[in-house]
C-alpha cells in the first residue's frame, strides 16, 4: 500500500493519546509493561508520572479526569499492577471520573501454553482471569492480539473513555508493542460525536424548552455528572441566559458558581439548610435537572422527593421529561441545543419571578477557643480565591465542606459516593497535573483527614518531586472520627498511629531539599488558625504547606449526624418489619 507508514504499536496509541490533548501518562512501572514506556519519549509533549504504588496512581487518573475534562492514562503491569490499582477503577466507574487503563501483560505464546510464570497464580494457569475480575468496573476493553484490528481497538475503547466517562482497559501483551500499524491513520482524527439519535435528540429539546415555556417557577437543579462530562461551562451558560433559581447537590458542588446572585444553595433533600427542600421540591413547578447522580449520600439519604411529572432529568444514559423516559439518549447532545436555543432567544424562556441569592447561614460565629467542625469548615471556604480547585477527603471533610460557601469558579471535588478512605491524596496529584496542563493559575487545596492521610501519605513525596505547590488542610482528630460516628466510638479498630510528626511530613518526603521550599503549620484554637488563615505568605501559596488542625475525636459535622442517624431509622424500621413478618409467621404455625 502506498500510503502505508509503519509505526509501532506503543507509539501508535500515544500518538492517539496526545492528540487528544492528555500530556502526562500516569502509573508505575513493571517487567511487562517496560518495553511499552519506553514509546512515551517517542511522542513529542508527552511525559511520564510516576506514582508511587498503583492504587494511588489510579486515583490520580481519577483526580486528572475530574480537573481536565479528559481521560486520564494509568498505566500498570500484569497481575500484581492491574490489581492493586483495582479499587481506584471500581471508585472511578461508580463516580464517572473514568480513565484510560492500560495493562502490560504476559507474551501471547506463554498465555497460549498456560506457563506459570511470576505473577500468575497457579500450574497451568489461565492468564487472562485477571481480565475477567476488571469485567464489572470498565466501560470496556481491548485484548491486543490481532495485528488486523489493533489500531481499531485502541481508537474504538478511547472513543468509549470520551463518551461514557467510565474506565476502559488496554490489554498489551508484551510481544506486540513493536508490532507495526498504519500510521496515516493518526492523520484522522477520532470522530468524538456523541449523537446518535438526533431526530430522538430534537423531539427531547422541544419537549424541553416547552416544559419551560409554559412553567411559572422552574429551577435548574445542577448534579455531578455535568461535571464529569465536561459540560460545566454549557451549565453555567443556560443558568445565566435562562435567570432560573439554580441549585446544585453535595457531589454537584461548584457546578453552580456560588457568588452568582442565581445560586439558591445546596439541595440535599432533608439535609438541607432550611428553605432549600421547600424551594426545590415545592415552590418550583418545573425541575430541570442536569447531570442526576442518585446516590445516597447524595440526595440527603434518600430523602429528596421531586415529582417525575414536574422533573426533567438529563442523563448520560437516559433522558426524562415529565415522566417520559427516553433510554440511550446521551444528554450532552441535548443540553447543548437547548443551549443554543437560549442565546438565540432566551427571553422566550426566562421568568419574571425575582431570585433572591441563597446565603448559607453561619453556623458558628466564634471567635476564640478550640477548634470546632461547626466553624473550621466555613472558615476554609472564606478561606477559597476565585479559580481554585479543592479536594476533599472521605470523612468528616466532605461531610463538613459542604456547609461552606466557594468563591467564584471554584472547582470543588470529593468521592462521597464510593467513600475510598485516603482517595484525595492521590487524586490531588492526578488535579496538580491536570491544572499543569491547563496552565491554571488558582491552588490547589486538598482537605485530609489524619486518618486518611495514613492510607496513601507516600503521594506527596510525587508533590514534591514533581515540583507541585498545593495547601494541604490537615484535619487532626485522633483517627476514624467518621467510623466513630457510625459505630463503635470507643472501639479501638477506629484508632490510628497518633505519634506522627506532621510538622516534619513535608521534609520528610522531599521538602527539605535546597531550592524547594515547604511550610509547616499547626493551629489548635480559632486565635491561632485566624492567624493562619490571614497571613499573606500563607494565602499566597506559593510552596508546598500544610496547616494541621486539631478537633476533638468525637466532634462531627450535623449533615453526618443527621445522614447517620436517617441511616440508622431505616435499620430499626426494617428490624421491626421483620420481627413482625417472623412472629406472624410463627402464630401462623409456619415454624415447627
Amino acid at each position: 500500500m502506498s500510503n502505508y507508514k509503519p509505526i509501532p504499536l506503543g507509539e501508535y496509541l500515544f500518538r492517539r493519546i496526545k492528540s487528544l490533548g492528555i500530556s502526562h501518562i500516569l502509573g508505575c512501572p513493571g517487567d511487562f509493561n517496560l518495553t511499552l514506556l519506553d514509546h512515551i519519549y517517542n511522542v513529542e509533549g508527552l511525559r511520564w508520572i510516576g506514582c508511587c504504588n498503583e492504587l494511588n496512581g489510579a486515583y490520580a487518573a481519577d483526580g486528572y479526569s475530574r480537573v481536565r475534562d479528559l481521560p486520564g492514562v494509568l498505566v500498570t503491569t500484569y497481575g500484581v499492577g492491574e490489581l492493586s490499582a483495582m479499587n481506584g477503577v471500581a471508585g472511578a466507574y461508580a463516580e464517572h471520573a473514568g480513565f484510560i487503563h492500560i495493562v502490560g501483560n504476559t507474551a501471547r505464546q506463554l498465555q497460549q501454553n498456560k506457563i506459570m510464570i511470576h505473577h500468575t497464580l497457579e500450574a497451568n494457569p489461565d492468564h487472562g482471569v485477571y481480565r475477567g475480575m476488571s469485567g464489572p468496573i470498565r466501560s470496556t476493553s481491548a485484548f491486543l492480539d490481532d495485528e488486523a484490528t489493533m489500531a481499531s481497538e485502541i481508537d474504538r475503547v478511547l472513543f468509549t473513555a470520551i463518551k461514557t466517562r467510565l474506565p476502559v482497559y488496554l490489554f498489551i501483551p508484551t510481544d506486540v508493542v513493536e508490532t507495526p500499524l498504519n500510521a496515516t491513520r493518526l492523520d484522522t482524527p477520532l470522530d468524538l460525536n456523541l449523537s446518535t439519535k438526533p431526530d430522538t435528540e430534537s423531539m427531547i429539546v422541544e419537549r424541553v424548552l416547552e416544559a419551560l415555556e409554559k412553567s411559572k417557577k422552574p429551577c435548574i437543579l445542577g448534579d455531578v455528572l455535568a461535571k464529569r462530562h465536561a459540560v460545566t461551562k454549557q451549565t453555567r451558560k443556560l443558568i445565566d441566559l435562562a435567570g432560573y433559581p439554580a441549585f446544585s447537590t453535595v457531589l454537584g458542588k461548584g457546578l453552580v458558581d456560588e457568588t452568582s446572585p442565581l445560586f439558591g444553595g445546596m439541595y440535599n433533600g432533608s439535609m438541607s439548610f432550611p428553605g432549600i427542600k421547600e424551594a426545590v421540591e415545592n415552590n418550583s413547578d418545573l425541575v430541570l435537572n442536569i447531570g442526576p447522580h442518585l446516590t445516597s449520600s447524595n440526595t440527603g439519604g434518600f430523602s429528596r422527593q421531586i415529582p417525575e411529572d414536574k422533573l426533567i432529568a438529563l442523563h448520560p444514559h437516559y433522558c426524562s421529561v415529565l415522566g417520559e423516559r427516553f433510554e440511550g439518549i446521551h444528554f450532552v447532545p441535548v443540553l447543548e441545543a437547548i443551549v443554543q436555543a437560549f442565546e438565540k432567544d432566551a427571553q422566550k424562556y426566562r421568568k419574571q419571578n425575582t431570585v433572591t441569592r441563597y446565603q448559607n447561614p453561619i453556623i458558628d460565629n466564634c471567635t476564640s477557643g478550640h477548634l470546632k467542625q461547626s466553624y473550621i469548615w466555613q472558615r476554609i471556604g472564606r478561606f477559597t480565591k476565585p479559580n481554585d480547585i479543592v479536594f476533599v477527603e472521605v470523612g468528616t471533610s466532605q461531610f463538613g465542606m459542604p456547609d461552606a460557601t466557594l468563591a467564584s469558579n471554584v472547582q470543588y471535588e470529593t468521592q462521597i459516593f464510593w467513600s475510598s478512605i485516603g482517595y484525595t491524596v492521590g487524586a490531588t496529584l492526578g488535579a496538580l497535573v491536570a491544572a499543569r496542563e491547563n496552565e491554571h493559575k488558582g491552588r490547589v487545596i486538598l482537605v485530609v483527614g489524619d486518618g486518611s492521610l495514613q492510607m496513601s501519605v507516600q503521594e506527596i513525596s510525587s508533590y514534591i518531586r514533581n515540583g507541585f505547590t498545593p495547601t494541604i488542610f490537615l484535619i487532626n482528630n485522633d483517627g476514624y472520627t467518621i467510623e466513630r460516628e457510625i459505630h463503635g466510638p470507643e472501639q479501638q479498630y477506629n484508632d490510628i498511629c497518633t505519634s506522627w510528626d506532621h510538622m516534619k511530613m513535608l521534609q520528610f518526603f522531599g521538602g527539605r531539599q535546597k531550592g524547594f521550599k515547604s511550610r509547616s503549620v499547626e493551629a489548635r484554637s480559632v486565635e491561632e488558625l485566624e492567624t493562619i488563615l490571614t497571613d499573606e505568605e500563607f494565602i499566597k501559596s506559593d510552596c508546598i504547606q500544610v496547616c494541621e488542625i486539631y478537633l476533638d475525636k468525637f466532634d462531627v459535622p450535623w449533615i453526618l449526624r443527621g445522614q447517620v442517624d436517617a441511616h440508622k431509622a431505616r435499620l430499626k424500621a426494617a428490624g421491626e418489619q421483620q420481627k413482625k413478618t417472623w412472629e406472624s409467621l410463627a402464630l401462623a404455625g409456619t415454624f415447627v
